[in-house]
């Protein structure tokens, strides 16, 4: 009887606990963010004209896939644009950032720039493709 009752903790432990997207890790999201600043020519094709580091941007990190969700962590670049996000869990995670624009009538606004990224192992270090934000003059 005494070797039932523990084989049934042991399994209800192994399935009670089932951990999901967030903090308690050892894994890491790391990437950049950058502003391509373009023109319109003269023969109406755009141009590039150079590419700057945005510092001081936040960038945002929500625990799953569903866009919708409140943000669940946040991390301002530093002057290279660099951020880093640390000790999360196998899952999947949404990142994002907002894009500056400028519509024809010379309004200004922002726009979310999103990534999706999946953790597949622990201890593994996941370069996300770089956040290019494209600026128009």
């Amino acid at each position: 009887m005494k070797n039932i009752l523990f084989i049934c903790a042991i399994a209800i432990g192994f399935t009670a606990c089932k951990k999901t997207e967030g903090e308690g890790g050892t894994s890491v999201i790391e990437g950049q963010v950058y502003k391509i600043y373009t023109f319109q020519a003269t023969t109406g094709e755009w141009d590039t004209t150079y590419f700057q580091l945005d510092a001081g941007k936040d960038v945002f990190i929500i625990y799953g896939d569903d866009k919708s969700e409140v943000y669940d962590d946040k991390f301002e670049t530093d002057y290279n644009g660099k951020y880093h996000f640390e000790y999360l869990r196998k899952g999947d995670y949404t990142l994002y950032t907002y894009a500056d624009s400028t519509d024809n009538s010379n309004v200004k606004y922002e726009f979310p720039v999103f990534k999706h990224v999946t953790i597949t192992s622990n201890n593994s270090t996941n370069k996300v493709a770089d956040f290019v934000i494209e600026k128009n003059q």
